[in-house]
C-alpha cells in the first residue's frame, strides 16, 4: 500500500538522505567508484518503482542496504570476467592519507569480509542486524568480523614501512599543492 503524496516525503529528500549510505556500501562492494555509481542509480530506480512504505527509519535503511546489496551481486554476476577499473574518490571528497591506505588495503580483502566489516564499522549496524541483512547466523557474522579483522591487520602490518612512506608522501603533495595554489582564505598555517 502506498502512502497519500502529501504524507511521504519527496523522492528527492529520500534519495539526499540515502545517497551517502548506498553509495559507499556500493563502493566497498564493487571497489570501484563507475560501478558504484551503476548500482547506486539502479538502487534509487528500484526506489522509484516500488515507493516502498517504510514502517521507521531503521526499516529504511535495511531496505536501501539490502537493495544495495543485491543490485551490487546483480552487478557481480553480469561482469564476473571483467577486468575492474582502479580505485579512485567519489568526486568533490577529499579523505585522509590513513583513510586512502585503509580504503586500498580493505579493497584487498574477499567481499565477504569487505561486507561485514563496512556494514559493522561504516554503517554503524549491530551484529544481529547484519546478520539479518546479509542472511547469515550471528555466530557467522562473528567469524566473519574476526577473520576480516585479522587479515586486515596482516595486511596493514605487511605494508608498515609502505603505509608510512604513503601518508608521507600525500601529505608533502597536499603541501605542496596549498603554496603553488596559495590560501585565499586569509587563514594561514600554523
Amino acid at each position: 500500500m502506498q502512502r497519500e503524496d502529501h504524507h511521504e516525503p519527496g523522492i528527492q529528500t529520500v534519495i539526499l538522505n540515502q545517497y551517502d549510505r548506498v553509495f559507499k556500501l556500493a563502493y566497498a562492494r564493487t571497489k570501484n567508484r563507475h560501478d558504484a555509481e551503476d548500482v547506486t542509480q539502479e538502487v534509487f530506480l528500484r526506489y522509484v518503482r516500488t515507493r516502498p512504505v517504510f514502517e521507521n527509519a531503521d526499516h529504511e535503511k535495511a531496505w536501501f542496504l539490502r537493495v544495495t546489496m543485491n543490485c551490487s551481486s546483480s552487478l557481480f554476476s553480469l561482469l564476473s570476467k571483467v577486468q575492474k577499473m582502479p580505485l579512485q574518490d567519489q568526486d568533490g571528497y577529499v579523505s585522509s592519507p590513513e583513510e586512502d591506505v585503509l580504503k586500498e588495503v580493505l579493497h584487498r580483502l574477499p567481499q565477504k569480509y569487505r561486507t561485514v566489516l563496512h556494514l559493522h564499522y561504516y554503517e554503524d549496524l549491530k551484529i544481529t542486524d547484519v546478520a539479518k541483512l546479509l542472511g547469515l547466523k550471528e555466530s557467522a557474522v562473528k567469524m566473519q568480523l574476526t577473520r576480516g579483522r585479522k587479515l586486515l591487520k596482516e595486511e596493514l602490518e605487511k605494508e608498515d614501512g609502505y603505509v608510512e612512506g604513503r601518508i608521507q608522501e600525500s601529505l608533502e603533495k597536499r603541501r605542496t599543492q596549498e603554496k603553488t595554489s596559495g590560501r585565499t582564505d586569509g587563514k594561514t598555517d600554523k
